[in-house]
């Protein structure tokens, strides 16, 4: 285009020079050269109509784009390619905020082209492309597209703990329950999205954590058995953390069978053996049932006492004061 304004402008001189020259003094070879600077201007003038075409926005391949959604165009790749179109046989280059970091020849006669860029560090990035198609000059840069590159995993979160609301066994904190879908929290960055594990069934829930970090998440349906539950981050680029030292909860919805009919031990009983009948008050009950639970001695809906079975399921409890009177005696047993 400059060349061509310049002609142009040679050309104005050329006629402002013969308008001053008197007339009838203008050459062959004058008129000649006229006609050449005309047809060279409007050569190079149509040449500019006909400039490459602007490419369009470069598209973040799907693969690459490892984010929360296939669109976001954030990624964990430092060397991400992008596709668009462009003048079928042009030469392609995309652009960094500016800095060429790739090219490649639009096929023909589609005009898709597909680049891989150098290496970008962590931080976000206008991608733009320019097209050439050897002819008509480089094009103008296309619109930008927002890239957001991010290879840094988050942190590691903490221990997940069992609520004690989901802890039913003898302690708050011995980790033992009868909730198949236990509630287990934890701290992590804050936002960052939390995934739990378990080593028998795999991921069992997810949650996002709150502004200040805290997350908590109602497993799936866990299988009966022990379980070493951890946690990991993962943040929107697609980076996971490392997995969180392990919880081991145990899982028992089963309850335990039931005990034993109890008996009234040989040296309480005062009548004749086995017959039940005794003048001691405080008698002593024995019994057996699955080994380490807890054992309740009942007469009728009144507790007598409470004990725990041994290792290999006995158990013995000497009552309160009895009242004179028949006493239909239960036990009960319940696993930690």
């Amino acid at each position: 285009m400059l060349l061509a304004n310049w002609l142009k402008t040679l050309l104005r001189s050329s006629r402002s020079s013969r308008i001053t020259s008197r007339p009838g003094n203008t050459s062959r070879s004058q008129r000649s050269h006229r006609r050449t600077l005309r047809a060279s201007a409007e050569i190079l003038e149509d040449r500019t109509l006909l400039t490459t075409a602007i490419p369009t926005v470069p598209d973040l391949i799907g693969a690459f784009d490892t984010g929360d959604s296939a669109d976001d165009n954030v990624t964990n790749k430092s060397t991400p390619a992008f596709i668009g179109d462009a003048a079928a046989g042009s030469t392609v280059e995309i652009f960094a905020n500016g800095v060429s970091v790739g090219t490649t020849v639009a096929l023909s006669p589609s005009g898709t082209y597909v680049i891989s860029s150098s290496t970008l560090a962590d931080g976000s990035y206008d991608i733009t492309a320019t097209a050439d198609d050897g002819v008509s000059g480089v094009s103008d840069p296309s619109s930008a597209l927002a890239l957001t590159i991010d290879t840094v995993a988050p942190n590691v979160p903490s221990v997940p703990d069992l609520s004690s609301a989901s802890d039913s066994g003898t302690a708050d904190t011995d980790d033992l329950t009868n909730d198949t879908t236990p509630t287990l929290s934890g701290t992590s960055e804050a936002g960052i999205h939390v995934e739990l594990t378990s080593d028998e069934d795999g991921l069992v829930g997810t949650a996002s954590a709150d502004g200040s970090g805290n997350w908590s998440i109602t497993t799936s349906a866990l299988s009966e058995d022990d379980h070493s539950l951890t946690a990991t981050a993962k943040d929107i680029a697609g980076n996971t953390s490392t997995a969180s030292a392990a919880l081991v909860v145990t899982i028992d919805a089963t309850s335990p069978a039931a005990p034993a009919i109890p008996d009234l031990a040989t040296a309480s009983d005062t009548g004749n053996d086995s017959d039940n009948i005794t003048s001691d008050d405080t008698p002593t009950i024995n019994g057996t049932a699955e080994a380490d639970t807890s054992i309740e001695l009942l007469s009728g809906s009144t507790s007598l006492g409470t004990t725990t079975a041994d290792v290999s399921g006995n158990w013995s409890i000497t009552t309160g004061a009895l009242a004179e009177t028949v006493h239909n005696l239960t036990a009960t047993s319940t696993d930690a």
